[in-house]
């Protein structure tokens, strides 16, 4: 095979437009950029750059072969970062756990900062429904951002946000003409309920009044919004998820129990230490 410094030559020559160029911009002299052109063309007994001008033109199979020297190059350096990253000890892989009550977009500029930092790791994204402290001490993943009402001994916590969860109906529930709705008048309706998206004896985090057994259990938080904003049945929404929907007299929040407010954290397991691309997640938090 063709020593890459040789094709890498052939690369920079197109883009500056000539040898002598090249040879500037690689340190190299002049006649070792020509070599190594004749090198290339030699080993792959095809003409790269036409002779017939005073500034070198590649020829219709040297486009075609400088493209494929490119991608190969590109290939190449997406190697060496990937050796230096393991040799390095960053994470291969990264399991970030985050809630379905928060605002995922209060973390997509870190989202893009580990990208640039960090290009040749793979993020897997859990999107949780009250699982967030189980999935962290079962080690399902690294680190996660999620709520909780109480706090374990063997996680650490950072607290980010808080998530405002108001008691909704719609304006097609049957009580909704009604002037005040007070609690007693939900318990002949059904509570709508969303699982926990890990252990299925565990439903949800948010605490609602546990008025009567009619309940629907829902997998995902759109499914939850979806049947309350329908009229079939009652239930705590994250306040940023539906503001609109407050707005427009959609929904209607009941207002005759206090506002819950779940706080948000970023936790991680206090025995276990972090790797870079953890820790650059956990750093981020600092100043919130």
């Amino acid at each position: 095979m063709i020593n890459l410094e040789h094709l890498q030559v052939i690369d920079m020559i197109d883009k500056e437009g000539g040898f002598r160029k090249a040879s500037e911009k690689l340190f190299k002299a002049r006649s070792a950029v020509s070599y190594s052109v004749k090198q290339v063309e030699a080993y792959y007994q095809v003409e790269i750059f036409s002779r017939d001008s005073y500034k070198p033109q590649l020829t219709k199979k040297g486009k075609i072969l400088l493209s494929k020297i490119r991608l190969l190059l590109e290939q190449a350096n997406e190697f060496d970062v990937f050796a230096s990253q393991m040799n390095n000890e960053i994470e291969l892989e990264l399991r970030l756990g985050v809630t379905s009550l928060f605002a995922i977009d209060k973390i997509t500029d870190l989202l893009h900062e580990l990208k640039l930092k960090f290009p040749h790791t793979i993020i897997h994204l859990e999107i949780e429904i009250a699982s967030g402290e189980a999935m962290l001490i079962h080690d399902k993943v690294d680190i996660g951002i999620y709520g909780i009402p109480a706090q374990s001994p063997l996680v650490d916590y950072k607290q980010i946000d808080d998530c405002e969860l108001p008691l909704l109906i719609s304006k097609d529930f049957p009580l909704a003409t009604k002037g005040t709705v007070e609690l007693n008048d939900l318990k002949n309706f059904p509570q709508v309920v969303a699982k926990s998206s890990y252990n299925p004896d565990q439903n949800t985090t948010i605490p609602s009044p546990s008025l009567n057994e009619q309940r629907w259990y829902v997998s995902d938080q759109s499914t939850k919004k979806i049947l309350i904003s329908k009229g079939l049945g009652w239930g705590r929404l994250p306040k940023h998820e539906i503001e609109a929907e407050l707005q427009s007299g959609e929904l209607i929040e009941i207002k005759t129990t206090d506002l819950f407010i779940l706080p948000i954290y970023v936790a991680k397991l206090k025995n276990k230490a972090l790797g870079p691309v953890a820790l650059a997640i956990w750093n981020y938090f600092n100043n919130i």
